[in-house]
């Protein structure tokens, strides 16, 4: 857990959307290139 000392509370945040995303979309079957989710999500984050 030492990633959660790096003072990004929102990026951390954001990461856990994204995974928790990701665990749905496997559980509904459905084929998504994992980078198409991260990307934009980070951009976001950040602007």
């Amino acid at each position: 857990m030492a990633i959660l000392n790096l003072g990004y509370p929102s990026l951390i945040a954001e990461v856990e959307k994204v995974v928790e995303l990701e665990l749905q979309i496997r559980q509904c079957n459905i084929i998504v290139d994992p980078q198409k989710i991260r990307f934009p999500v980070v951009v976001v984050d950040c602007s």
